[in-house]
């Protein structure tokens, strides 16, 4: 059974959240704040973490910052439940590394799905390894199944999400993906996400790819693409 860590200090969202989670089969851990939610995540294995922003003490973005840094809990995926709902808010989350981002009064289908296709990336990125999970393009290396890209500097540190895009991309060179495209690709046509995230994400990857991120273009008004050689 899946384990999700559930970080809200709003008691009643909390038990709502845990009650809908568990019909469906997912185990849920409830913490009121980042602190615990960090004392609890030393003892304790999760499979996802579903965190509020607005908490009291350490704030939620600082939590991320925090997990992010620690290579113990860097992987464990993560998405925003907040209220907040400014386009800098989502940007911000996602550039930390968050996997998505649903603001608050939310649907708990739309929450159950989201949280299906985000464990789904991350169970889908653990294959065995052949040669045929490698591939190498113009200096960018991704391995499927070590989930890794390097480039001339070393590892680069993408989220599932991230990879997920940059390896649709880098399969399909010079073929052009809507943002449309890229979602019902990369996360299945049964969940709402919007065409912002993709950008925030076509963003973070090209500049975790520093001199590399030119090798994904921006075709005006259609999508984007890998340059193909």
């Amino acid at each position: 059974m899946e384990t999700i860590l559930v970080v809200e200090d709003d008691r009643d969202i909390a038990q709502m959240i845990a009650t809908s989670l568990g019909k469906v089969g997912y185990r849920t851990i409830i913490q009121q704040d980042a602190e615990h939610a960090h004392s609890f995540l030393k003892n304790g294995a999760v499979s996802a973490i579903l965190l509020d922003l607005m908490l009291p003490g350490m704030d939620g973005f600082a939590f991320i910052r925090k997990l992010k840094k620690d290579p113990a809990f860097s992987a464990i995926p993560i998405i925003i439940a907040s209220a907040k709902d400014d386009d800098a808010d989502v940007v911000a989350g996602l550039e930390l590394g968050a996997e998505d981002y649903i603001v608050k009064p939310f649907s708990l289908k739309v929450l159950e799905a989201r949280l299906r296709a985000v464990l789904r990336r991350h169970d889908s990125s653990v294959q065995p390894e052949d040669s045929n999970t490698r591939l190498q393009k113009m200096g960018i290396l991704l391995d499927s199944g070590r989930h890794e890209v390097r480039n001339e500097h070393g590892i680069v540190d993408l989220s599932a999400t991230e990879f997920a895009i940059l390896e649709l991309l880098m399969k399909n060179p010079g073929r052009v993906f809507s943002r449309e495209r890229l979602i019902v690709e990369i996360r299945g046509g049964d969940v709402a996400v919007t065409e912002r995230s993709i950008d925030v994400h076509i963003l973070a990857i090209r500049r975790k790819l520093g001199e590399k991120g030119i090798l994904i273009e921006t075709v005006r008004g259609v999508g984007y693409r890998f340059r193909d050689e």
